[in-house]
């Protein structure tokens, strides 16, 4: 015995809906609007795939409707967790930045620019660890444009520091 057709094509409908919702629903999860994924929706998707799933559908045209909106939704099911592991990697990138700093920051690195003398001449009041900082950032700046060499200077003028960091070919 089939199912009544009304109730087939009301919950093709809802299925419809369901799937824009949550697309619309992922689409603010990954902007930071909502804390978190739409899963509420989802057990609602696959209440009804599952409800319809196989032979119980005897029409062909909502049988039809039915296959498309399934394979609509593991295409956006697939497109979301691409990309909540995507999120999940944007999560972990500080403690990659950390790595990132603290190679930058390996004592050989510093040698081969040879500004630490630099900075042990500058002033007390001072922020050394930032300027530091500074310079590591535009060399790795420089490194990613392809430079290796760098000339470094450090300048006082008028009671500041001048930072002039030249690439050398």
């Amino acid at each position: 015995m089939g199912l009544d057709v009304k109730e087939i094509k009301d919950d093709l409908e809802r299925f419809e809906n369901l799937i824009k919702m949550i697309n619309f629903d992922y689409e603010r999860f990954f902007a930071k609007v909502l804390k978190h994924p739409p899963v509420v929706y989802e057990r609602e998707v696959n209440k009804i795939i599952a409800k319809y799933n196989l032979n119980q559908i005897t029409n062909t045209t909502l049988r039809f409707k039915f296959n498309n909106l399934v394979a609509r939704y593991l295409t956006f099911r697939d497109k979301w967790n691409k990309k909540m592991l995507e999120y999940e990697g944007l999560k972990k990138t500080p403690i990659e930045f950390k790595k990132i700093i603290e190679e930058i920051e390996k004592p050989e690195l510093q040698k081969t620019y040879d500004f630490s003398d630099q900075l042990t001449k500058l002033p007390d009041h001072i922020n050394k660890a930032k300027i530091q900082e500074i310079i590591l950032d535009k060399i790795k700046q420089y490194q990613s444009n392809g430079y290796n060499h760098f000339d470094v200077k450090i300048e006082i003028e008028e009671g500041k520091p001048k930072l002039r960091i030249k690439p050398i070919k």
